[in-house]
This record gives C-alpha cells, sequence and structure tokens, in this order.
C-alpha cells in the first residue's frame, strides 16, 4: 500500500539521518579523545578525515538497515571506516600500538553503538511487499521451523567445511613436521567461530528482552482499554 510505503521511506529516512548525526557527534568525541587523551597534535585536514569517515561510517549503517542485523552491520564497517585511520596515524608518525589498534577499536564500537542506536530507535518496518499472505500467515509456525531448520543446516555446513579445513592443515603440518604451519589459519577460523557465536547469543538475548517487553505491554494496554470502556458506561 501507498500508505505503508510512505511511513518506511520516512523511517527509513530518519534512520539514516540520526545515524549520519550520530557519526558526526562520535568523530568529534574521537578527535577530542586523541586531542586530549592520547595527547596528539591533530592537523585541520585530520579534523576533517576524522569528521568525514565517522559521518560516511554513521550513513553507511543507517543506509544498510535490514539487510544484515545490526553487530554485524556496526563490526563490518566500523572496520571498514576504521583501517584508514589507524593509516592516517602511521602517516602522522605515530606508532602502531596503542594508535593505530585504539582507532580500530574506536571504529568497532562507534560502529556497533551506531547501529543498535540507530534499528532500536528507526526498526525497519514491512512494507506491503514483505508481509505474508494469508495462506503464508496461516502457516507462519511451520515457516518459522524451516527457516530454523535451514540456518541450522547452513552453519553445520559451515562448521563441516571449517573442520575439513582444519583436518587438511593437522596433515600438512604432520607432513612438514612444522608445529607452526598454517598456524594463522587456524587462530582466524578458531576465533572467528567463537566472536560469531558471542555475538549471535548478544543478538538472540536482545530480541527475546524485546519480545518479553512487547509481551509484557499486550495485557496491559488491554486492560487499560476494558478500564477506559467501563468509565465511559
Amino acid at each position: 500500500m501507498p500508505i505503508l510505503g510512505s511511513k518506511a521511506d520516512q523511517s527509513a529516512i530518519r534512520r539514516i539521518l540520526l545515524a549520519t548525526g550520530l557519526g558526526a557527534i562520535f568523530g568529534f568525541q574521537s578527535w577530542w579523545l586523541a586531542e586530549y587523551g592520547f595527547a596528539v597534535s591533530i592537523p585541520w585536514y585530520g579534523l576533517a578525515w576524522v569528521l568525514l569517515s565517522h559521518v560516511s561510517l554513521g550513513f553507511s549503517v543507517g543506509a544498510t538497515a535490514g539487510f544484515t542485523p545490526w553487530w554485524k552491520r556496526g563490526l563490518l564497517l566500523g572496520l571498514v571506516f576504521s583501517i584508514p585511520s589507524a593509516f592516517g596515524a602511521l602517516a602522522l608518525g605515530l606508532r602502531w600500538a596503542p594508535y593505530g589498534v585504539a582507532a580500530i577499536t574506536g571504529g568497532l564500537v562507534v560502529g556497533l553503538l551506531i547501529a543498535l542506536i540507530a534499528d532500536a530507535l528507526f526498526p525497519r518496518t514491512r512494507t506491503s511487499t514483505d508481509q505474508p499472505s494469508p495462506v503464508s500467515g496461516r502457516l507462519l509456525g511451520t515457516g518459522n521451523a524451516k527457516s530454523e531448520k535451514c540456518r541450522a543446516s547452513t552453519t553445520r555446513q559451515r562448521l563441516a567445511e571449517e573442520k575439513t579445513c582444519l583436518e587438511h592443515l593437522d596433515a600438512e603440518r604432520a607432513y612438514r613436521g612444522d608445529s607452526g604451519f598454517g598456524k594463522t589459519t587456524e587462530d582466524r577460523i578458531v576465533w572467528s567461530e567463537l566472536l560469531d557465536l558471542e555475538l549471535q547469543d548478544i543478538d538472540e538475548q536482545v530480541s527475546r528482552i524485546c519480545q518479553a517487553a512487547a509481551d509484557a505491554s499486550g495485557p496491559r494496554s488491554r486492560m487499560s482499554n476494558n478500564s477506559s470502556k467501563s468509565r465511559s458506561k
């Protein structure tokens, strides 16, 4: 419907404006932290770069809402926009540690915060093309079960592929007699899976909290409506 479409467009515009404004605020905060926390003298073009990168980060996070969960968008875009800032710190003659690490860590944190706040205040609304048909609505439980099975199957397939890769690394390590062969790849696989599991658990906890809040507000709203009707009578 056109009304639903216009509401979705307005929500998307507000989300993008909010995320962009948050990016500008966090950009000023990052500049202030570098100037007074790390005692780093940043030239005017460095300040412009910090502000521009944070504003671009906020705009990208707000514009890509709905494609992936908020924590994935926040981490990925935060990493993408913080790596150039880390190399900029090296160009100013600063050491990689702690300045480069601080730039990347700050970008990850800012990306997560912007994605969390923007998605919480302006969640992506369903349009007419997103709403299920009556038949699919009656079969919603079956659809959820199928989606859960599909997600579990995809996870098992990914874990099986990574297990095979680790087994190949172990076999090649034993063949070469080098205990350090492929250690970086092995650590990357293991730590990426651990991080994905932790973030998935956080996402599920946030979903449960939101669902519990929605369930708790439902009975109260019905009681208030009944009380208002009784008073009117």
